[in-house]
């Protein structure tokens, strides 16, 4: 690791603090801070969604899943994919006016709106224990990437760091600053995995005929998914 990487890292984490702080000022009112004002485009909107998706659990969870079973890994991008179109154009539009037009604040709402108040509490219940799972590891993955990078520093301190800084910054700006970091976020992973990371990677091996000789077939396929 060198002082030039050391500063990139130190740059960007003072940055998404620093997104944190500038909306921490612009924050008027609680639909400000909790719902980024009501109003947020849907570029931001949907960089957000992928970036959350596409985090750690892309970059580590899923390169270790193509490290088992190859290429048929991928179905589990596709099917997210998929999914997550279906959830923006059909499903998205209406809870977002549902939401405006009842002020609901949280996603559990929308169930007590059709249902009742037991199923909004039961929901609420499943999202609180899947977010935290969830979360955990997007904070984990950043940990392991973290102390594999500088020396010396072991997973505990790294998760101290990532988790102090993302809870900084989403404490201090609320719906906005968790937005707009995912913004930045995203293009930079995605940057450097198109820009860099595959390129060098690609070539580093060999190219595609020094690939498909060290691996097996299966790795190569798209229905090794027994």
């Amino acid at each position: 690791m060198h002082t030039i990487d050391l500063i990139e890292f130190i740059v960007y984490m003072l940055s998404m603090l620093g997104i944190g702080i500038y909306f921490m000022k612009k924050n008027e009112n609680a639909d400000d801070y909790f719902l980024a004002g009501r109003s947020m485009g849907s570029v931001h909107i949907g960089l957000s969604v992928v970036a959350t998706d596409v985090g750690g659990g892309f970059s580590i969870g899923l390169g270790g899943l193509g490290f088992v079973i190859g290429l048929s890994g991928s179905w589990m991008l596709f099917t997210g994919l998929i999914g997550a179109w279906i959830s923006a154009v059909l499903l998205i539009p209406k809870v977002k006016k549902l939401g405006n037009d009842m002020n609901f604040f949280t996603f559990p709402e929308i169930f007590g709106h059709f249902y009742d108040a037991k199923t909004a509490f039961i929901a609420g219940i499943i999202s609180a224990i899947g977010y935290i799972g969830f979360t955990s590891s997007q904070i984990l993955a950043g940990a392991k990437l973290a102390s594999a990078s500088f020396i010396g520093l072991n997973m505990e301190t790294a998760l101290l760091i990532m988790g102090a800084i993302i809870v900084g910054y989403t404490f201090m700006g609320g719906m906005k600053a968790v937005i707009y970091t995912d913004t930045v976020q995203w293009i930079i992973l995605m940057s450097g995995l198109i820009l860099v990371g595959i390129p060098i990677s690609y070539y580093a091996l060999g190219g595609w005929t020094a690939i498909s000789q060290a691996l097996p077939h299966k790795m190569l396929t798209l229905s090794n998914i027994t």
